[in-house]
């Protein structure tokens, strides 16, 4: 995948940005639908975009993570309080996402000053300070795309124990995983273990995919539920259980699984 300003795009960053919005307008509705529900919790939706970039997926007209979002969020169904806190560490990102940022909002009649943060820093060193104590009764959606690296999976285990009823939405390479395996010796699985979510959907990746990308939401809840049009998936269903070994383990090591090598 080419970067430019350590922002990762190509043939799929179109359509990652599509079902981001899918996905996006999906958890406002299930959340918005939950909190009218249950008045006594926070009444605002808390959206945490950790690796923002420039507001623009470089080099395009295509709409990044952030104004996505924005276009989610704002949409006429929807009548949610919000909070969306946009983290990005790279300097020339940072001022190109608060222009791009702004102009939108202007061009759309939104008041940019409203419900929107913006963090020049390290995601790994500003989340904490932004979450502080644990707290159970916020909802929201923290989204993490490190462009083909992995994601700080520490701090990850930090937001899921801090913000235990927010949702953690992932996109990663698999294959990059399971390259690393024989130095980490975790597979995607155990990593999805460790962030401590209840219940995971998950995303088919395109078949000619060779980094199989996909995306993770994990919960506390069951109250998600598949979204064939997307190919998004609760992880023990049948139709995730038919590709997502492929994703976790090589054919090697799914092999031997099945038959231990011999001593």
């Amino acid at each position: 995948m080419p970067k430019k300003d350590n922002v990762g795009h190509g043939e799929f960053t179109g359509l990652k940005m599509q079902i981001l919005g899918k996905i996006f307008d999906m958890h406002l509705a299930v959340t918005q639908a939950v909190l009218r529900k249950y008045p006594s919790f926070r009444q605002i939706y808390r959206y945490f975009d950790l690796t923002a970039g420039k507001g623009y997926v470089p080099d395009s007209t295509i709409l990044g993570s952030p104004l996505v979002f924005l276009n989610s969020v704002h949409a006429e169904s929807l009548n949610t309080l919000f909070e969306a806190h946009l983290v990005e560490c790279n300097d020339v990102n940072f001022q190109e996402l608060k222009v791009n940022i702004e102009k939108y909002a202007k061009q759309k009649g939104w008041d940019f000053e409203k419900g929107i943060r913006l963090y020049q820093n390290k995601y790994e060193e500003i989340v904490p300070s932004i979450l502080g104590a644990t707290n159970n009764r916020e909802f929201g959606l923290f989204f993490i795309d490190h462009s083909g690296d992995l994601p700080n999976f520490d701090t990850i285990n930090l937001i899921s124990q801090k913000r235990p009823r927010m949702e953690i939405l992932i996109y990663l390479p698999a294959r990059n995983i399971k390259r690393l395996h024989h130095l980490t010796n975790k597979s995607l699985l155990d990593y999805m273990k460790e962030i401590g979510k209840s219940h995971w959907l998950i995303r088919k990746p395109i078949s000619w995919d060779n980094l199989e990308w996909t995306f993770l939401l994990g919960s506390n809840t069951d109250i998600f539920k598949n979204y064939k049009s997307i190919d998004f998936f609760k992880l023990e269903s049948e139709e995730a259980q038919n590709f997502f070994p492929k994703l976790n383990l090589t054919s090697k090591e799914r092999m031997e699984k099945i038959q231990p090598r011999l001593l």
